[in-house]
């Protein structure tokens, strides 16, 4: 007897749906889950165990919609349907919570300056813009400090010593000249230990520079990034083994196309790499315009 049934897949952050699907004894079937590469991730022998088959492997993606279009359903030769998984994204849904530039609304009320400033330990700096172009770090803190709705135009952005620092809604634009290493954000000091953390921050590099974020020489404390951009640079982000303990990555993107290098990296030093403590929707992006649209995830590596 031939029916008409309509196959749900509910997954962890996953939908995958078809309209209607004709077939003999579907529930009786085996049914295939495909990873990106067309390559079988599991099965089941019956329709109520697809969840189960299809637990593990490229469907189970964070936040990554699988559709079945009519299209992309068919019988294979042994007679079983197959899935083949559609990426979707849908940028107007899920907007970069990020300043898009140096004029970005959220520095409405900054006042402005030109001269270098030496956070000491346990301070604050609050609706600031520089521009100033010495080469030396734009901002240094020599210890805890917090850093809220800041811009920065230079050629090296922010240095930090040692303590728990936190960055929040802070635009860095570095450019290297010459024969400089220009880096947004730079951790050093041999030895020292803490945490930064930055949340709804951009990193936009041009010219002779090292990376985005940068931090090693067994410099050994944790990182933490959250509604992060990058773009620009050798590479967007650069952490060595040396560099720090740990680093968590929470709605981070990077421009496609724009790092001379690659969008990050992690370097081994002395056969280990920093521990990634988290890599929850990290994507790629691009831009239209002057609007930032999010592109396709990024595999932990």
């Amino acid at each position: 007897m031939r029916c008409g049934m309509t196959l749900t897949l509910l997954l962890i952050g996953i939908v995958v749906s078809q309209p209607t699907v004709t077939s003999t004894r579907i529930e009786a079937e085996e049914l295939t889950c495909l990873g990106s590469a067309g390559k079988a991730l599991s099965s089941a022998s019956q329709a109520n165990g697809v969840g189960e088959a299809c637990r593990s492997g490229a469907l189970a993606s964070p936040r990554k919609e699988v559709a079945i279009q009519p299209d992309h359903y068919r019988t294979a030769e042994a007679g079983r349907p197959t899935i083949v998984p559609v990426a979707t994204t849908d940028p107007a849904a899920d907007p970069a919570d990020v300043p898009l530039g140096f004029n970005d609304p959220v520095y409405a009320n900054v006042a402005t300056g030109t001269s270098r400033i030496a956070l000491s330990p346990d301070s604050s700096l609050v609706d600031a813009s520089i521009v100033e172009h010495s080469g030396e770090p734009t901002i240094t803190c020599d210890g805890s400090c917090n850093i809220t709705r800041v811009r920065i135009q230079s050629r090296e952005g922010v240095r930090c010593i040692s303590g728990n620092i936190n960055l929040t809604w802070v635009y860095i634009a570095a450019t290297g000249v010459g024969s400089d290493h220009a880096d947004g954000l730079q951790c050093y000091s041999p030895g020292s230990t803490g945490t930064v953390t930055v949340k709804n921050s951009t990193f936009k590099m041009a010219g002779a520079t090292t990376a985005g974020y940068w931090s090693a020489d067994n410099w050994r404390g944790s990182h933490v990034f959250e509604n992060v951009l990058f773009e620009g640079g050798n590479h967007g982000l650069r952490i060595p083994a040396d560099g720090g303990s740990s680093v968590s990555l929470k709605n981070v993107y990077f421009v496609l196309g724009s790092f001379r290098y690659s969008a990050f990296l992690f370097d081994t030093v002395n056969g280990r790499r920093i521990r990634i403590t988290q890599w929850e929707n990290v994507r790629w992006a691009n831009w239209q315009g002057d609007k930032l649209v999010l592109g396709q995830f990024i595999p932990r590596p």
